[in-house]
């Protein structure tokens, strides 16, 4: 007989899948507003030239990140310091997208304002969930979630670009691991799919806000390589919800499922899902905060007092 938790989240994956049909429908049938694509790949080129040689540094801080996460040492401790590197140079590079891409060099861009700060924040949440606290450890396994965030971290890297080149267009005007918020967003729901679980929640809230607000205009210009960031947002919080549903009370699996439902039927809108984001961010600090004031307070024990003894 299924547990709670199992049905609760049934329940919560399964308003998620109806929203995806219903939503991803409406697209097909309504295409969603956008810019040419040549105006796009133009922009990137003249980015990509502009940053070079940042794309090559930061695809070798990524193949680091997976050496680092798949290297087995014989201690624990060896074992969390290769993790705690790869959530810093994930941090780094978040804050680099933010900083380098959405306030440098796409300033103008509609809600780079906003999203500036929210990859800067991500870049904290990792450091916090994976250097500073133990939430975080990039370590894969042996099972389905491990297999499924190598063959999305081998999209990032290769895949991603790939699509892009079959499709006719030179490599230097695609978006890339170095310069491109998408391909950086599939790097690190990989990374999240390789995490010993529980895997902590906020930390997935920014990438997917980003692949769910920006897949929709960007599948309506052309962009074929988004179909696979969308695809891999999808099963990353699939599989995060269903894999964790043990560690975790039905009612939070059953918030996550709905939660996760509500952001697909609001693909698209770049600034509703980045609200939802911070919100359900702000919420967890919150409740976070209230449960460190709750715990019970142990009184430091008093060391005895050593009788003197007395020599008559």
């Amino acid at each position: 007989m299924p547990s709670r938790n199992t049905r609760a989240a049934e329940v919560g994956l399964a308003a998620a899948v109806a929203a995806t049909a219903v939503t991803y429908t409406i697209r097909a049938l309504h295409a969603w507003p956008h810019s040419s694509l040549s105006a796009l790949l133009a922009t990137f080129g003249r980015a990509n030239a502009s940053v070079w040689p940042a794309q090559v540094v930061w695809n070798l801080a990524a193949l680091a990140m997976i050496g680092l996460a798949v290297w087995r040492t014989g201690t624990s401790w060896s074992a969390r310091r290769s993790s705690q590197l790869v959530c810093g140079l994930a941090g780094a590079y978040s804050a680099w997208i933010g900083i380098g891409y959405f306030a440098w060099q796409m300033p103008g861009m509609k809600f780079s304002w906003l999203w500036a700060p929210v990859f800067t924040l991500q870049g904290v949440l990792f450091v916090v969930a994976g250097v500073l606290r133990s939430d975080l450890v990039i370590r894969p396994g042996r099972n389905l979630a491990s297999v499924a965030g190598a063959v999305v971290l081998g999209y990032a890297l290769v895949g991603y670009p790939l699509v892009g080149m079959l499709g006719g267009h030179p490599l230097r005007t695609l978006p890339v691991i170095g310069l491109s918020p998408c391909a950086t967003v599939v790097f690190f729901f990989g990374l999240l799919l390789w995490a010993r679980p529980p895997a902590p929640g906020y930390v997935l809230l920014v990438p997917l806000a980003w692949a769910l607000g920006a897949a929709p205009p960007d599948l309506a210009r052309g962009v074929s390589g988004d179909y696979g960031m969308l695809v891999a947002a999808l099963i990353t919080a699939t599989l995060i919800i269903w894999r964790d549903r043990a560690s975790r009370s039905a009612a939070h699996t059953l918030t996550a499922g709905l939660l996760l439902a509500l952001m697909i039927g609001w693909s698209g809108h770049e600034d509703v899902l980045n609200g939802i984001a911070l919100v359900a961010l702000a919420t967890i600090a919150i409740l976070a905060i209230r449960a460190h004031r709750q715990l019970p307070r142990v009184r430091p024990a008093t060391r005895p007092r050593v009788g003197q003894l007395k020599v008559g």
